[in-house]
């Protein structure tokens, strides 16, 4: 080959093979990003809607701190006279397969098989969230309860038993309902509504005064949001890197 097209050559496959390189990030890091929040948005927001017509109390999308310094995404927060109960709501539909102490639990579909986190796990450390984000109850007043459940769709089913803590969506969403009118009539725990209301804040869920969340809570919360949750922050600095590439290569 002439050397004088050599060099050339060499910088244009160079060239070619960081678009590619560009490309690939930008597709994976908005397959990442947006992934999650395409499969799991309908649910949460239907369970939402429910838990609304139900005239249970609730924040919804919680982001808070972890015991490490970490954040971690809560699905739902139900306020009962007694305390709170943390909901998860996992979309796997069809034969499951999982334990408490599993740490994978596995979805079978037909001849496919998908694996994944255990939820019971998660919803353990998004109650020790929630506990922490609560303040110091009044003296001599006990904390407010916090109990969590995961739920899952009407068509999950567990070949070897449901495992303790998990539930169908509807049905305990009219367990909640039930308790809930149960408890109307009597007092409320010490310390709850203040406790209700430290939650939200921890959250970033309270609005300012009665509009929308100010202009420079909402992208900060959205931030948390993304950042919450490894797979959409390893999308995000997927399509950084890339974005930064093509920039570089424009």
């Amino acid at each position: 080959m002439d050397q004088n097209l050599a060099g050339p050559l060499t910088d244009l496959l160079w060239i070619l093979l960081l678009w590619v390189v560009a490309l690939f990030l930008l597709t994976g890091g908005t397959y990442m990003t947006l992934g999650p929040a395409l499969r799991q948005g309908p649910a949460n927001r239907r369970a939402a809607r429910a838990l609304a017509r139900a005239g249970l109390p609730a924040l919804h999308d919680l982001v808070l701190r972890t015991a490490w310094g970490g954040l971690i995404r809560v699905d739902h927060v139900v306020r009962l006279p007694t305390g709170f109960v943390v909901l998860q709501i996992v979309m796997r539909a069809g034969r499951l397969v999982g334990t408490r102490r599993q740490r994978v639990w596995r979805q079978d579909v037909g001849l496919d098989s998908h694996t994944f986190g255990n939820p019971l796990r998660r919803l353990d450390k998004a109650m020790a969230a929630v506990r922490r984000a609560l303040p110091p109850p009044p003296e001599g007043a006990d904390a407010p309860v916090v109990t969590g459940q995961v739920l899952v769709p009407r068509r999950a089913r567990f070949a070897r038993g449901r495992p303790e803590g998990v539930s169908n969506l509807g049905a305990f969403l009219e367990e909640l309902h039930a308790a809930h009118g149960a408890a109307a009539d009597g007092p409320e725990a010490p310390g709850l509504e203040e406790a209700w209301q430290a939650l939200s804040r921890a959250a970033l869920a309270v609005p300012d005064g009665d509009g929308p969340l100010s202009w420079l809570r909402r992208p900060r919360r959205l931030l948390r949001s993304a950042l919450a949750e490894t797979r959409t922050a390893m999308g995000l600095l997927f399509l950084g890197t890339g974005a930064a590439l093509v920039v570089l290569l424009w």
